[in-house]
């Protein structure tokens, strides 16, 4: 035991470090690899859980639609945090994420290394869609961060903090929520402003863009009014350029005011709800140290876009923490019917560990993820939560009982921080699964394809679409599995006109055009080729597409293995807001 001048020096110490500012978990980075290093200087990935709490109160506790409740299984919540957090360390987890009863767990003496809260501070005060210059809204923003932040930010296993989860950066409804506010808003004299820069005051411009509605001039405008995007027109780039103007706004201020109360901890952004708008993200790049996103995987086996994340980080440069991934099985003991919801869904425990360990595996070797978090530490409640998602997310059932081929998968697997091969198209395309069109459903249609050798590489710098190839004797089936942000709240009629649908095209002899998107069914140049869509609108943000494209328009009656085949195909989504191509000669491989 240290004597009581020594145990004075050391708290001199700590207090004199948190005074000066030095970080308990800082970023380390060395070349293109990232890395999270402890306070003790030692490298550290951050493998976490969500919503490590006791569940329901015996007070909250409803018998017809039971929820996980610790109070059946443990005498005292000291208990359970005990065992709890035995379990966890077991299972080789390091950090308590969010939503987590931090206040029972930090008492236990079996804490894991680190925690992540959720700060909530725009979704509590309402940013970004009220005025964010409004000194009564940065002050909720800042009285919310703060109750929080001095009730963290001693802990020297504060990891960081996420400012906020899935928040809505819906152009569209921000935007309409932003032209209703009142004349004086800050947030919408900026809005008008950006508009007479970008159309040089010429209100004629203004309109070959948008559909004017309760205001015929720029005086009108200043005081009220609403405008929709005009059918045909590029009034969403100049949406879009609003967007990063509200983004850069909200980063700057939650940075601001985590920098007020807290020099030291990480800031790690506002989990994007498994997609994001690239202006958003570039604009959190200035503000953020790490940029959080959570992951549903595209796939029920497990894996995601390739681009998901690789054009998450070239927009930001920033090292990247998935802030919840998950896997569901029909199979399990809570009784879970997973129907509320469009979650990666298996049938067998077993296939459920198996997948969730690809997504360990895939996301360990991608040398910016510094972190990844589970959902969550229990199942949800047999019927659903409050907001009916029922899903079978838990390490344990709504018992306490473990699901033990996925808990034994964490406890065994080694997260081997070095990049995978990954092999593409540019090596040889390879064949057709015997039915293409197998299970095209979300969740599973492409599942069958060879997604790794038929990827072909972009050649835009930012896409959000990966494109996929394939063939057959008589046939090359092309696939796109993109994100698209389509609300029919850009629209007056709440309808989104065919052409401002995404546009696919296939340079091939001669070319062929495809509407997708929007929840319709798809529209192509030629009626004799096919194209089959899933696509929807608002929350719906996947558009995935497959075009069978018969040998005739390569110029050959059929193919056969060691044939070469130009490839040039361009994407452009919803109003033309991104585009991406891609173009190459490939070999048809066997």
């Amino acid at each position: 035991m240290l004597p009581a001048a020594s145990v004075a020096a050391v708290l001199a110490l700590i207090t004199s470090c948190i005074a000066c500012g030095a970080a308990p978990f800082t970023i380390l980075r060395s070349g293109e690899r990232f890395s999270l290093m402890d306070p003790n200087g030692q490298p550290f990935f951050s493998l976490g859980v969500c919503v490590v709490t006791q569940g329901d109160s015996r007070e909250n506790f409803d018998p017809e639609n039971p929820p996980y409740a610790a109070w059946q299984q443990y005498a005292r919540p000291e208990a359970w945090a005990d065992a709890t957090l035995r379990r966890l360390a077991d299972w080789k987890f390091t950090t308590v994420g969010g939503w987590s009863d931090y206040k029972t767990l930090r008492n236990s003496t079996n804490m894991l290394r680190a925690f992540t809260p959720v700060l909530h501070i725009g979704s509590t005060a309402g940013a970004p869609w009220w005025d964010m210059w409004d000194p009564k809204n940065i002050r909720r923003m800042e009285d919310v961060a703060r109750t929080q932040i001095l009730k963290y930010r001693d802990d020297p296993r504060l990891l960081g903090y996420y400012t906020d989860n899935e928040l809505g950066w819906w152009n569209a409804t921000l935007w309409k929520m932003t032209l209703e506010q009142s004349p004086t808003s800050g947030q919408r004299k900026r809005l008008v402003q950006l508009l007479r820069d970008a159309y040089q005051n010429d209100w004629t411009k203004l309109e070959k863009d948008f559909v004017p509605e309760n205001a015929a001039s720029w005086r009108e405008l200043q005081k009220h009014g609403m405008l929709f995007v005009r059918p045909g027109g590029r009034g969403i780039r100049v949406m879009r350029e609003f967007l990063a103007m509200i983004a850069d706004r909200y980063y700057q201020l939650t940075r601001d005011i985590i920098r007020k109360y807290d020099r030291r901890a990480l800031i790690l952004g506002d989990r994007y709800q498994s997609f994001y708008y690239p202006e958003v993200a570039r604009a959190a790049a200035k503000y953020v140290d790490a940029i959080s996103s959570n992951l549903n995987a595209h796939w029920n086996d497990g894996t995601f876009l390739r681009c998901y994340l690789d054009t998450l980080h070239r927009l930001t440069g920033k090292p990247i923490l998935i802030s919840e991934f998950y896997m569901a099985a029909m199979e399990n003991t809570s009784g879970n019917k997973n129907s509320q919801g469009i979650f990666p869904t298996v049938t067998t425990q077993t296939e459920r560990a198996a997948a969730a360990r690809r997504t360990l595996q895939d996301l360990c070797a991608v040398p910016y993820v510094i972190g990844i978090d589970w959902f969550q530490h229990h199942d949800e409640p047999r019927h659903g939560r409050a907001d009916g998602e029922n899903f079978n997310f838990g390490l344990l059932d709504i018992s306490d009982r473990p699901y033990p081929e996925l808990t034994d998968m964490f406890a065994r697997f080694d997260c081997k921080r070095v990049p995978l091969p990954r092999p593409d198209a540019s090596q040889g395309i390879p064949p057709a699964p015997a039915d293409p069109l197998q299970d095209f459903t979300a969740m599973k249609a492409l599942r069958h394809w060879d997604r790794d050798r038929g990827f072909v590489k972009p050649n835009s710098e930012f896409p959000i679409a990966d494109l996929y190839v394939c063939w057959k004797t008589n046939t090359v089936y092309l696939a796109i599995y993109a994100w698209d942000l389509i609300e029919d709240a850009f629209y007056s009629g709440r309808s989104v006109p065919k052409n401002d649908r995404p546009l696919w095209t296939i340079n091939c002899n001669p070319p062929v055009r495809a509407r997708l998107g929007a929840g319709r069914e798809p529209i192509v140049s030629d009626p004799a080729i096919t194209v089959h869509n899933l696509s929807g609108l608002n929350l719906l943000v996947r558009n995935i597409a497959v075009i069978e494209l018969p040998a005739a328009r390569f110029g050959k009656p059929q193919f056969t293995s060691g044939d070469s085949i130009e490839l040039s195909s361009t994407l452009l989504t919803h109003g033309e807001a991104y585009r991406m191509d891609w173009t190459g000669r490939f070999r048809l491989s066997d």
